[in-house]
């Protein structure tokens, strides 16, 4: 497969990007020389390049409203945005956490006021929900969890029917601007409403809160699905959502979250893209071996001498250094041994067997994070196993038909599996008709 850098790392991060250019998230031309500028492995090179990007695209998009031209300005809002989401992708989530690097907060609030310009210029509508939830489960803490009611235009919704109503949650280092041109927008064309959401540890609440991950994220999906429900309850002006036809979805970490989620009886289908079983697990590969199980077995090796070994394996990888930092601050971990700890916890062991509804779940040969064998492979078999007579396996071996971690580079093909699983599910009956010969 062609290469856009010669590492790893940059080359899955930059068609990651380029992913987005077929669904508005960016253009070829503007992509490919931001690409010939960018130094492989240079963290700040890449942050620089796309936020220039980023600028020129927001500049367009300011002409285009001058003009009037509605559909050029959403499409360059959209672009704009998702370049300053991706610059400030590199940055380094420690220096975040700590105020050393304040861009990440200040881009990253950038793209989301450049999403909604984008958002507000379709033809569909937008709701932002804020969820309180507070981490202690006191009062005394309540922040809100950003979310966004995506509604299908009217000619999209099917005659006679409520909506099908899809959560989508985000993953490990996504936001939910970036993952509304994957499954959301190609769900409003479809007629489902769409529900993105943010936790703890994720997106904009980690940058501003700077609150971490939690393990058991059922808690909190149940309490954006209360929220949600009791939203609509009292919108009676918003278009009936069907109660029965409510989906859970993620890819990557947020598949593992989205099949943690759907042990609430009111997820009628769950669709995990990718996910790990164990987060332990994507360790192969970064750590040696040796290390890795000395640690699971409670060595006595030193806590200070896990942070040598971090250190040392980062300066060596730079690869390894960002995904570490990343890490450690989504997680909350103090030190290399206590995100060792932490990354224990984030397992699937014990609980798919409360995972009842009916489940797509994929694989992808080529991941960087988790070979199918020990993430969708288990999963599948375990959830079969407690007895769910509903789940769909499907693992993509060659990279234009879904291989690579998280369906990048083929979200067009993913689409086209995942809606028709669930139009499926729901009893959705789609017919093609061909438009009236002129």
């Amino acid at each position: 497969m062609f290469r856009l850098f010669k590492s790893d790392f940059f080359n899955f991060e930059a068609l990651r990007l380029l992913s987005f250019t077929a669904h508005e998230g960016g253009e070829v031309a503007e992509f490919m020389a931001a690409v010939g500028q960018i130094t492989d492995l240079d963290l700040e090179s890449w942050y620089m390049v796309w936020i220039e990007a980023a600028s020129k695209a927001e500049e367009l998009a300011r002409e285009a409203e001058l003009s009037g031209n509605r559909v050029a300005a959403r499409r360059a809002f959209f672009r704009a945005s998702n370049y300053q989401r991706a610059a400030q992708f590199m940055l380094d989530g420690r220096k975040a956490a700590t105020g050393q690097d304040p861009r990440m907060l200040y881009d990253s609030e950038a793209a989301i006021s450049n999403f909604w310009r984008a958002v507000n210029l379709m033809d569909s509508s937008v709701r932002k929900l804020e969820v309180p939830y507070s981490p202690s489960g006191s009062d005394d803490d309540i922040i809100k969890l950003p979310a966004y009611l995506h509604l299908p235009h009217p000619s999209r919704r099917r005659a006679g029917t409520h909506l099908p109503l899809l959560f989508n949650t985000v993953g490990a280092d996504a936001t939910q601007e970036e993952i509304f041109y994957i499954l959301p927008m190609t769900a409003l064309e479809l007629g489902y409403a769409v529900l993105t959401f943010e936790g703890p540890g994720q997106g904009i609440v980690i940058r501003r809160h700077n609150i971490p991950f939690r393990p058991d994220w059922e808690i909190i999906v149940s309490t954006v699905i209360d929220f949600t429900l009791a939203y609509l309850d009292s919108h009676p002006e918003l278009p009936p959502i069907d109660r029965d036809r409510l989906a859970l979805a993620g890819s990557s970490m947020g598949g593992y979250l989205s099949l943690r989620g759907a042990a609430d009886a009111r997820i009628k289908a769950c669709v995990a893209i990718d996910p790990f079983y164990r987060m332990w697990d994507m360790l192969k590969g970064r750590v040696p071996d040796s290390a890795a199980q000395a640690f699971a077995v409670d060595s006595v090796v030193p806590e200070s001498a896990w942070d040598g070994l971090s250190a040392v394996l980062g300066w060596w990888n730079v690869q390894t250094r960002w995904e570490s930092g990343l890490t450690s601050w989504m997680l909350g971990a103090t030190s290399t041994a206590d995100m060792f700890r932490r990354m224990q916890t984030y397992t699937l062991e014990g609980h798919l067997a409360r995972v009842q509804c009916p489940v797509f779940v994929t694989g992808a040969r080529f991941s960087l994070y988790c070979q199918p064998e020990v993430s969708t492979e288990r999963i599948y078999s375990e959830l079969i196993g407690h007895g769910n007579k509903n789940v769909v396996k499907w693992i993509a071996e060659d990279p234009g038909q879904g291989g690579l971690q998280s369906k990048v580079g083929a979200f067009t093909v993913l689409n086209q599996k995942i809606f028709a699983w669930l139009d499926g599910v729901f009893g959705i009956d789609r017919k093609i008709q061909a438009n009236n010969e002129v």
